[in-house]
């Protein structure tokens, strides 16, 4: 693994050793060479373990045959390389200090792939690009780390949309110099099995590859950094065959049971998806719990993917014949304002200001954060200090920056902190006032009744909020739309805060970090299933609902109640949760 401080501003973690050999050996499995010379690639091969892994896995008839190469920008860490490959019997070896991005034949249209010019350190030679086996872990470095001007390159270049990572580019550029029937060994972070910006990597493998096996190794800590990885394998060339993709998925154990049998002990994870276990293990770095599926069909390839088994397809089947509208249907959902200067935007200090740069109290609304979220109600008492200089109003229909000369204090406030205001650019390029908030949403809604979720949590926290406060940018917030009923916000709030939700959202979206914290983002909650809203039991959980928050009784045993009475409204019983 290189130093942190080069892994965060590079991307870049060393695959370790038992990892880059379980990869290995999932890669053999599922590819038969078909010509007596095998050419492999690792077009970011940083210290060699991948290749090392490859070779050392290879079948002993093979072995010998192998063409190993390897692209590495680092000359540290491609000298590095050298010295763990130096006994490994290949038949040929050819490392190469070289951006793989760089090379002209990568691109995944126009060019030829004919073949690829390599250099070391005795000139120029040419080899097959087209090669028979490629096996990376590619760099995961995100647009704001990679720059606005790289990363929109790499987007024309490899006809990327949307927030560009690095690992993107390499993926359409493996595939590009992958043969027909050749086998990918993909390592990265899961994200893009889940978020809207992994739909062109999802489309390209589910378009581009027959693929044979996922491994989501989720929150394991097979990574000294805070990754968590997935590994993919696929066939290039898709063949349109209705065979299925396996599809393993492993995550840290949160409860003491998690209602799955308990396997005995094993040494590691990745043993234990080796002797294909699974069900709740316990190992030396705790315990997990390995889910076994196939990569569920979509009919839209850029959408995310989740593990499908006999009985979730069978307890979602159940689900839709009840289900009549979704979260997005009656409501908009927005994340909060972005203002990108927090420090002068928020504060909780703003009456110990100088009183001539204390903001005019219209200038300044509460703000609701994170910290704030509780389930049902908002509870915080620093609400009631909390607030942001909030320079937005609506006239005329639009919205538009208010004008600082009706807001003397105000204004010597902002001046105050102008320098640091003006040094976002971005601002002023979009045509915006240097005072503005980046994204302010709409200043009507703020007073409207909505329900406001914190984007991270372990737990469901969503509440209701009729105070007209703003909304922070790390959480999201629900008002209706025009003409809705208002009595839906009581069985949004219902189906949002019930363990039912919770076994829908790991079903279909599952996107977890560590520790169990969900990220629960527009994409996913929009799609959060309602009933119809007349149904006699729909009436009884949104009665339900207004006690509880009135507190009208026991509100611990109403909330229970509730929860029972959410899974009856989509036909099941509690019992049948994951």
């Amino acid at each position: 693994m290189k130093k942190i401080t080069r892994s965060k501003a590079h991307g870049v973690h060393y695959t370790p050793p038992d990892l880059a050999r379980f990869l290995a050996q999932v890669v053999w499995k599922h590819f038969v060479p078909t010509e007596k010379t095998v050419r492999v690639l690792d077009p970011a091969c940083g210290d060699g373990a991948l290749l090392r892994a490859v070779a050392k896995t290879a079948p002993s008839s093979v072995r010998k045959n192998l063409v190993l190469v390897g692209y590495e920008t680092d000359p540290t860490a491609l000298a590095g390389a050298g010295r763990i490959l130096a006994d490994v019997k290949a038949g040929e070896l050819a490392l190469h200090p070289v951006d793989f991005l760089s090379l002209e034949e990568v691109e995944p249209e126009g060019g030829s792939a004919e073949h690829l010019l390599f250099a070391n350190e005795i000139g120029q030679r040419q080899l097959t690009a087209h090669f028979d086996l490629v096996i990376a872990n590619p760099p995961y470095v995100r647009t704001q780390v990679l720059g606005s001007k790289k990363a929109q390159a790499l987007a024309r270049r490899f006809h990327l949309n949307g927030r560009v990572d690095l690992y993107q580019a390499f993926v359409k550029a493996m595939a590009a110099v992958l043969r027909p029937h050749g086998t990918l060994g993909l390592l990265t972070s899961n994200r893009f099995l889940f978020v809207q910006s992994g739909a062109a990597v999802r489309h390209l493998l589910t378009t581009q590859f027959d693929l044979k096996a996922i491994y989501d190794l989720g929150d394991t800590k097979l990574f000294e950094a805070s990754v968590l990885p997935v590994i993919v394998v696929g066939e290039k060339g898709s063949s349109g065959a209705t065979c299925q993709c396996r599809f393993d998925r492993v995550y840290e154990s949160r409860t003491a049971t998690d209602g799955t049998r308990l396997s005995h002990r094993w040494d590691s994870v990745l043993n234990a998806l080796r002797n294909s276990i699974d069900g709740l293990l316990s190992t030396p770095k705790g315990r997990f719990v390995i889910e076994r599926g196939v990569l569920a069909p979509r009919d839209d390839s850029k959408a995310p993917w989740c593990l499908q088994t006999s009985e979730n397809q069978k307890w979602l089947e159940t689900v839709r014949i009840h289900q009549a509208h979704t979260f997005g249907d009656v409501a908009r959902i927005r994340v909060g304002i972005k203002t990108t200067a927090d420090r002068v935007f928020i504060r909780d200090d703003w009456g110990t200001l100088p009183p001539d740069q204390q903001p005019e109290a219209g200038f300044l609304r509460p703000i609701i954060t994170h910290d704030d979220a509780a389930r049902w109600t908002l509870q915080s008492k620093r609400i009631r200090t909390r607030r942001v200089l909030y320079p937005h109003q609506v006239r005329n229909g639009k919205r538009q920056p208010i004008s600082l000369e009706a807001y003397p204090r105000a204004r010597r406030y902002l001046e105050a902190h102008r320098p640091e205001l003006m040094r976002r650019k971005y601002v002023l390029e979009a045509g915006r006032q240097w005072y503005e908030i980046w994204v302010p949403q709409d200043p009507e809604a703020w007073s409207q009744p909505k329900i406001v979720f914190p984007d991270i949590s372990e737990y469901p926290r969503f509440f209701l909020d009729r105070s007209g406060a703003v909304v922070d940018g790390d959480c999201y917030w629900m008002t209706l739309k025009p003409g809705q009923n208002p009595r839906w916000l009581f069985l949004m709030l219902a189906v949002a805060n019930s363990s039912f939700v919770l076994n829908y959202y790991d079903t279909v979206f599952h996107n977890k970090l560590y520790s169990g914290r969900r990220r629960f983002m527009m994409q996913y909650v929009k799609e959060f299933p309602l009933p119809l809203l007349n149904s006699p039991a729909a009436r009884r959980v949104m009665k339900l609902v207004s006690q509880l928050l009135k507190e009208e009784l026991d509100p611990k045993i109403q909330e229970v109640v509730i929860d029972d009475a959410v899974w009856e409204l989509f036909g099941l019983a509690k019992e049948t949760c994951r």
